[in-house]
């Protein structure tokens, strides 16, 4: 990995915090810590660092909440810690904003194949980049800008979601199943995304380019089947 990559560890245990830190930074990563909410969004705002690990039960200031404040202003990857394993707690996260998930205890190859695939997915080049701009009256797509206009106002994307637009808008019309989607969209990275991502990402999406996302009219649900972007009128 890059030494000019930094990573910010918010986590309240000492010695699982200690552990991460060595890890990382035998990586070749630059690492900074916080032990609790507020100290690791003072560390954000000073250092902005390329990807964070947040336990999401910190006293005080709590990993999800501290998501939503780095949300605000960063699009930067998040991945998830937590001792509970359960569907209802990983979506949660996963809703936040959160890139990925780990379920404490994990082992270090796992830590690391997960830090590696995450920072990978972040500079990974949108699919079709070299392509003309997209537009279809209602979204604007530059894709050398890396850049989406919807109804004439930006809008912001993470990643992924620019990743899942550019995938869908660039096969208008057709029905991409999760499996299609996790391919061209998670790349190399398929296997170890979660089965709900597909599904979260686009529910992402919609809330940022549907004008009803209750009632999604570009990104279309083909139930049984998987998704399309709707074909010109």
């Amino acid at each position: 990995m890059n030494s000019n990559t930094s990573v910010l560890v918010v986590e309240d245990e000492p010695e699982i915090l200690e552990l991460i830190s060595t890890l990382l930074r035998l990586e070749n990563l630059d690492v900074m810590t916080a032990s609790s909410g507020e100290e690791g969004l003072r560390a954000f705002f000073q250092r902005r660092p390329d990807l964070a690990i947040l336990d999401i039960g910190l006293p005080g200031m709590s990993g999800i909440d501290l998501c939503g404040r780095i949300r605000e202003v960063s699009e930067m990857p998040v991945i998830f810690l937590s001792a509970f394993g359960d569907e209802a707690d990983r979506v949660k996260g996963l809703r936040m904003g959160a890139d990925d998930y780990m379920v404490k205890p994990f082992g270090a190859d796992e830590l690391k194949a997960r830090v590696a695939a995450v920072l990978r997915r972040a500079a990974m080049p949108a699919v079709g980049e070299d392509r003309s701009d997209f537009t279809d009256g209602e979204v604007l797509i530059d894709h050398g800008a890396h850049t989406v206009v919807v109804r004439g106002e930006p809008v912001s994307l993470t990643p992924l979601e620019y990743r899942m637009l550019s995938v869908l808008s660039g096969h208008r019309g057709q029905v991409l199943s999760q499996d299609r989607l996790l391919d061209l969209v998670w790349g190399a990275d398929a296997m170890e995304a979660a089965p709900e991502s597909v599904r979260l990402c686009v529910s992402h999406l919609r809330s940022k380019i549907e004008a009803n996302p209750r009632r999604p009219k570009l990104v279309e649900t083909v139930r049984g089947f998987g998704y399309r972007y709707a074909a010109a009128a």
